[in-house]
């Protein structure tokens, strides 16, 4: 059965269920199997040209549970031509920072996470979003941690997305609802799966 054929009152109840399954599935992963997932999903996206001509990109600071980002975000800010963003969270919503470098995290926030310092820059100019996730399925639907965040950002964005992510986290489907939005495709270390949207999108970029 779809899991995005259940009522919508419904969906919150499996998301919830999904979540603990995913992390106990990520709880099994050694630090070194992670980093080396790091390598094979970014490797894919640049051996296979998947930002296209993309030069402003929205990359995360990931997380302990989160796919690993720390090493990709220093490789690609330092390519000639290409401004990586970072997200910073104010209320209920994404700020867009630019990464200038390591000294410009901090972890003075409610979070406590590695956050960007800088003055924020309209959305708008962000060609290709790099987007975490707690699962993917096959048809390039995301589930998140609960909060939005990446919800509200993407409602209103035109740039190219990619979801990234261990291999534990890909599922046959997950449950949608009419806020969540589809992405462009998915990469995991074994699978790069492209969304219905892909080419058309890729042929814009």
């Amino acid at each position: 059965m779809y899991l995005n054929t259940f009522d919508n009152e419904f969906i919150p109840m499996v998301k919830d269920v999904l979540r603990k399954q995913m992390r106990r599935r990520k709880r099994e992963l050694t630090p070194e199997q992670k980093l080396e997932d790091e390598q094979l999903v970014f490797g894919l996206i640049d051996r296979f040209n998947l930002l296209g001509d993309a030069r402003h990109i929205l990359l995360y600071y990931s997380l302990p549970d989160e796919l690993p980002t720390h090493d990709t975000v220093v490789r690609w800010a330092s390519e000639p031509g290409r401004t990586i963003y970072l997200p910073r969270v104010v209320g209920d919503d994404i700020e867009v920072v630019p990464y200038t470098g390591p000294d410009s995290l901090s972890d003075d926030n409610a979070f406590h996470i590695a956050e960007p310092t800088g003055p924020a820059v309209d959305a708008s100019v962000l060609q290709a979003i790099i987007v975490p996730g707690v699962a993917f399925d096959t048809q390039c639907n995301r589930m998140g941690r609960g909060r939005g965040y990446y919800d509200r950002l993407l409602a209103d964005s035109q740039a190219y997305t990619i979801g990234v992510a261990h291999d534990c986290q890909l599922l046959e489907h997950v449950p949608c609802q009419e806020h969540d939005r589809c992405l462009d495709c998915v990469i995991t270390p074994s699978r790069a799966i492209l969304g219905p949207t892909y080419d058309k999108r890729n042929k814009l970029r």
